[in-house]
């Protein structure tokens, strides 16, 4: 296990923001964090990556505590949502303070880098907008050779095409060096094109962690049609998450045991059968509802 976060408690300004999580990323793998706005994604970053001590449990990065551990933070990369750079410095002297502290600096990769985010090397950090900012940061914990790269809404402020090539970046980063990935965003089409693992996170708990595949294999929508009404015993199973209907087609959002319920309606010889594949933002959505959060709050 590359990262292991075992009954994470943190308190800010008086307030319980994480309250016994558990987390669990294995090595070369991409783990999408996703949760709505002040679930505690950013706080639960910050705890792994050290920034924040922990008021109760344990993080263990590739088995070790990351407290006072140079040896962890230097194969550690942390894009973070807001970057907190030296605002006076050029992009070159940031380029330098990466290259002189970090001792797997990897040349050859920055140069290649370069060549693709095209940063004025001469420019002040204060005048680079958030996007920019961006940049630098992913540039600059790419060429450290990470073991860990952490991610904070890291395509927040780009544009669709450098945005693409971020995605190809983390992708090829995983498949070439076995990089452990974590990353959180709002935007979960992203994570689905790339994550191995999702872990959601709401009101400071993990709700479930679960591969993609697995997810998208019990959180499925039936469509259904009966000659009458549908029976009660269907409308009240256990397994449902959601039941919407249009005139006599029923749409069931299932979120688990999707054979066992279609079995069961089976016996009532619907007109209409068939299930239908569910995106991440779907599943995300109906897994909320489930929990009372309200849909139209959900920030996608």
């Amino acid at each position: 296990m590359m990262i292991k976060g075992s009954n994470i408690e943190k308190y800010l300004g008086g307030d319980k923001i994480l309250n016994d999580v558990n987390i669990n990323v294995d090595k070369g793998s991409i783990y999408g964090l996703i949760g709505p706005n002040g679930a505690g994604k950013t706080t639960l970053i910050k705890t792994l990556v050290g920034i924040y001590e922990l008021d109760g449990g344990e993080v263990l990065i590739s088995g070790e505590d990351i407290k006072e551990n140079t040896r962890i933070k230097s194969r550690l990369g942390y894009v973070a949502d807001y970057q907190n750079f030296y605002s006076n410095f050029r992009v070159e002297e940031m380029v330098e303070f990466y290259r002189n502290t970090y001792p797997l600096w990897n040349e050859y990769r920055y140069n290649a880098l370069k060549k693709i985010f095209k940063l004025d090397d001469k420019r002040r950090i204060r005048n680079l907008s958030k996007g920019m900012k961006t940049q630098l940061s992913l540039m600059l914990n790419l060429s450290i050779t990470p073991e860990i790269l952490i991610l904070d809404e890291p395509t927040s402020g780009l544009d669709p095409v450098i945005k693409r090539k971020v995605l190809d970046l983390i992708i090829d980063e995983v498949s070439t060096n076995e990089t452990t990935v974590f990353i959180s965003t709002h935007h979960l089409g992203e994570l689905e094109q790339i994550c191995d693992h999702i872990g959601i996170i709401y009101e400071g708990q993990i709700l479930m962690e679960e591969s993609i595949d697995n997810l998208k294999s019990k959180v499925r929508k039936i469509q259904v049609a009966f000659k009458e009404d549908i029976p009660e015993k269907i409308k009240n199973s256990e397994d449902i998450l959601k039941i919407e209907n249009r005139g006599k087609v029923y749409e069931i959002i299932v979120n688990d045991n999707v054979e066992r319920l279609m079995t069961e309606i089976k016996k009532y010889n619907p007109i209409l059968l068939d299930t239908i594949d569910m995106s991440l933002e779907e599943i995300f959505i109906y897994k909320m509802g489930g929990v009372g959060y309200v849909f139209e709050d959900v920030a996608l």
